[in-house]
């Protein structure tokens, strides 16, 4: 008889990475035929999943309602409702796609043989905007580190601040995320003189950062465009930019896009300003499609994807300056763009998809 396997998001219908590569590990399993794979939901925002979900993968929501369910007090009322689901499909492992999510699942599941297993998808220094809402994650992960079955950290770092910080030290993995499958891209020499920066528009992505490079590097050079892709509520900081420094011709803000790939193809150099990250998909894909990378060297992430000076550059959080001069040093030196580009290709053979659904394969099998 197969495994049933659930994996519980927040809303899988959400337009963000953790929703994408949540949907790809589906996939990838489902492809085994090995497994009985579902999506469980809290809420559903969309009629339609921003990123596409196979017909034959069942989702399911606990909530009939549109409007998002904070982490907290109000998970209570679903606590039955969820046990009811876990009984009735008799689901074997659920994978919780975000540690906060064991608030809800560790109490709906005590005395059923569900294993929980914690996918971490921040880390433990996650920087959030919301001083009360950081300290309350903290919590949510000290209850994970006691209560998950397993624990899925992105990053090798992120599993010793687990063990370190919070003494988890058996049934606790790094898995890292996979990169998405994209045909291969052109020669970085023959690319567009574009800059790519892709993610949500909210401060813990930087994008008040981001605000003060733009005129920098734009109104030096010209004949250059700088992409932005995404939606968020930093998004007027942007259009400010645009208004005063008169670059609608050069920063191009194009809300959210499914064909991100596609601008990457075409571009020369991603840059990445977030404060914090668990391990950001958009620079594997940067990787994935040949682009020099230029991040700053926050806690967890980068470092792990960026080797400096080879495929990219890790710049001193939170320096502008120090990030203005790497990337005016890649726009001026397109052989040092090409020889990063081709650099990237050992990224792409660590973070190969069937390579992390291995992993993933066994982790399932033993539990």
């Amino acid at each position: 008889m197969k495994k049933k396997i659930c994996f519980f998001s927040g809303d899988i219908t959400r337009s963000g990475g953790t929703e994408r590569v949540t949907l790809l590990i589906i996939q990838k399993l489902k492809a085994l035929e090995k497994y009985d794979i579902s999506i469980l939901s809290i809420v559903e925002q969309k009629e339609k999943s921003f990123f596409e979900i196979p017909d034959e993968i069942k989702k399911t929501k606990l909530d009939s309602g549109k409007k998002w369910i904070a982490p907290g007090p109000e998970y209570l009322p679903l606590v039955p409702r969820f046990r009811h689901f876990l009984k009735n499909n008799k689901i074997d492992i659920l994978i919780d796609v975000d540690v906060v999510l064991d608030l809800l699942s560790v109490p709906a599941s005590t005395g059923l043989k569900t294993k929980i297993i914690a996918w971490e998808h921040f880390n433990y220094h996650y920087i959030w905007p919301s001083k009360m809402y950081q300290k309350f994650r903290h919590a949510a992960q000290w209850f994970s580190a006691r209560n998950a079955d397993f624990i899925i950290t992105l990053t090798r770092q992120d599993q010793k601040n687990y063990e370190n910080k919070l003494g988890r030290r058996n049934a606790i993995q790094t898995i890292h995320n996979p990169m998405m499958p994209v045909k291969q891209s052109e020669n970085a020499l023959t690319r567009e003189k574009s800059i790519i920066t892709a993610g949500r528009l909210t401060w813990v992505k930087g994008i008040d950062l981001l605000e003060k490079l733009l005129p920098m590097i734009l109104k030096k050079y010209p004949d250059w465009k700088w992409y932005v892709l995404g939606e968020g509520e930093e998004r007027p900081r942007l259009e400010a930019v645009q208004k005063k420094y008169q670059l609608e011709n050069q920063l191009i803000l194009t809300g959210n896009v499914s064909n991100v790939s596609e601008y990457m193809q075409q571009a020369s150099i991603y840059v990445m300003t977030s404060r914090s990250e668990g391990l950001p998909m958009v620079l594997l894909e940067a990787a994935q499609n040949g682009l020099p990378m230029v991040s700053f060297d926050i806690q967890t992430g980068p470092s792990e994807i960026i080797e400096d000076g080879k495929n990219g550059f890790l710049i001193p959080p939170f320096s502008i300056d120090r990030m203005r001069e790497k990337v005016e040093y890649l726009i001026m030196n397109e052989e040092v763009r090409d020889a990063f580009s081709k650099n990237t290709s050992s990224i792409q053979k660590r973070f190969d998809a069937d390579v992390i659904t291995a992993r993933w394969e066994r982790l399932l099998d033993r539990l």
